[in-house]
This record gives C-alpha cells, sequence and structure tokens, in this order.
C-alpha cells in the first residue's frame, strides 16, 4: 500500500452510508483524486479540512493504481477560504470555478499550473470588494478563469483575425471599432466579421454544440478575452472594458468551446450557475429535462 502526501483543495463531498464522505480534491502533483473519508460524519477526526473549497494538506493511501478511490488517512487544513461562505455571490461564483475543475482537471496526474490557477482565483474571490452585499462577482472574472483552463488545455481559438476575409481584431482595436459585431462559429473555433456572414459565401464546418453553431460578441469583447489571456486572475475584474452584458455573451461563446472541443468535458449544465444568474450554451434535447 503506497502512502501519498499532496496538498488538496476540496471541489465536492458526498456522503457515503452513514459515517463516511467521499471527497473529491484536486491536488497539486495528482490531478483530481477522490478518497474515501472514513467515520469523518459527526466526528471531528478532520477538523474542517474536508468542507468544499478548503485547501488542506493531505496523506492518502492508494491500495492500487487501478482502485478508484483512495483511503484518506489524514487532512490538516492549510486554508479555509471562510471569506467565501460569508457571501452568497462568492460562494456561487467558487461554486461555478469547483465544477469547471471537476470537469477539466485530469484524473492522477499532475497538474500544477490547474492547481495554481485554482487556488489563486479562490483567494482573490475572498479578497474581492463586494459592490452591493450578495451580488455576485462580475462575470469578467469568470470569463478570465475560463480563458486560462482554454489556454491550459491547448483548446484556445485563433481568433486574432476574421477566418473570411483575413482582417484582422488589432485593426478594429486601433481604429476604435469596438463595438463591432463578431460572429464566432463554434466548431471552427474562429469568427467571421459581418460582411463576411452577410455574404454568406463562407463555406462553414458542420457541427454545434447541441444545435448552436455560432454566438455573437462584439470586438471590444474579444479585446478582453485577450488581455485575460495575459492578466493574472485577480487583476481581470479592473482590466474589463466593456460592459457586463458583453461579458455574458462572451461567458456562453467560451462555455461552448470548451463544451465542443474539450475532449471529456460534460455536456450537462453547469448546476452552480443558476445562482450566478447566467444563462448556459447547452440546451437539452428536445424531450429531456434539465
Amino acid at each position: 500500500m503506497r502512502r501519498i502526501t499532496d496538498r488538496a483543495i476540496v471541489l465536492r463531498v458526498v456522503p457515503y452510508e452513514d459515517r463516511h464522505r467521499v471527497v473529491t480534491a484536486l491536488t497539486e502533483n495528482h490531478g483530481k483524486v477522490s478518497a474515501l473519508a472514513r467515520n469523518s460524519v459527526q466526528s471531528r477526526r478532520f477538523g474542517g479540512a474536508l468542507e468544499v473549497f478548503t485547501a488542506a494538506e493531505w496523506m492518502v493511501s492508494e491500495r492500487s493504481e487501478q482502485a478508484e478511490l483512495w483511503s484518506l488517512q489524514e487532512a490538516k487544513a492549510l486554508k479555509s477560504f471562510e471569506g467565501l461562505r460569508a457571501s452568497l455571490g462568492k460562494m456561487a461564483m467558487a461554486g461555478v470555478l469547483s465544477e469547471l475543475m471537476m470537469r477539466i482537471a485530469p484524473e492522477k496526474e499532475a497538474c500544477p499550473d490547474l492547481f495554481k490557477l485554482h487556488a489563486n482565483a479562490l483567494a482573490a474571490l475572498e479578497e474581492m470588494e463586494e459592490k452591493l452585499i450578495g451580488e455576485p462577482p462580475p462575470t469578467s472574472f469568470l470569463n478570465g478563469y475560463l480563458a486560462k483552463l482554454l489556454q491550459w488545455s491547448g483548446s484556445q481559438p485563433q481568433l486574432a483575425s476574421c477566418r473570411g476575409c483575413g482582417k484582422r481584431l488589432e485593426e478594429y482595436w486601433k481604429s476604435g471599432e469596438l463595438d463591432e459585431p463578431l460572429t464566432i462559429l463554434i466548431a471552427e473555433a474562429s469568427w467571421i466579421c459581418e460582411g463576411c456572414r452577410r455574404g454568406q459565401s463562407l463555406h462553414v464546418r458542420q457541427g454545434s454544440v447541441s444545435g448552436l453553431e455560432s454566438l455573437q460578441v462584439t470586438s471590444g469583447t474579444m479585446a478582453d478575452f485577450y488581455m485575460s489571456l495575459v492578466t493574472p486572475i485577480r487583476q481581470i475584474p479592473s482590466t474589463a472594458s466593456v460592459s457586463e452584458a458583453h461579458h455574458r455573451a462572451l461567458f456562453r461563446v467560451l462555455e461552448a468551446l470548451l463544451i465542443f472541443h474539450q475532449p471529456g468535458f460534460d455536456r450537462l449544465p453547469i448546476k452552480s450557475l443558476k445562482f450566478l444568474g447566467l444563462e448556459s450554451s447547452w440546451q437539452p434535447p428536445e424531450g429531456q429535462h434539465r
């Protein structure tokens, strides 16, 4: 039996039988892992180290490489992120980030960059000032997180120029044309300008996200997308240049790109989105309920 010590951030906790819990966490050196915490219900054995969002040092035992569940022997809380739990808005946003990480993080594979991104995002959320008590953080923050997930996964779309005429985004930005509509082709992970869209002479690869083939954003919104790729996660809200409504449209684009292009990304809707008032790109087939 192999024993492993690693830093972990709790993503999900599920009761198991009467006294136990199955805890899924993002670890620094072993990716996403699930471990059985025996006798952890109504017990002080692990303290608060198994609460969702908590960062802790775990010691687990692995019976075999094929075993789906590891056994959690010890867990010592390092940072509880209590500030998240004091705000419904921040807690809702943190819940969305956890659901995204559940879908993206590789199982039992080292992903220190993902661990750092998630830890920094939770810390930034905790420190973020609330303009209105209970209001969720700006969608630009979530979009920055999504952009960095796309960048990490290698699924970052190539959106520097129009797929039809070749006009570059920089031309819009330099001329101040920040409200120009761009049509994002989800299956192609590219965009076409309004002139090319109206011409309808461009062959578009067939493929969609549950029937969704394209979405529109503005050239200024795409400027925010590119800025988020090189901006630390905590600074992204302060660098956003377009409105919350524009960022909500961008969210649908980034989510759709992940669904279509990221292998294994679950197409089930992200449950926590409803607490942020965001609309998902994913629509269930007719007759299937969420």
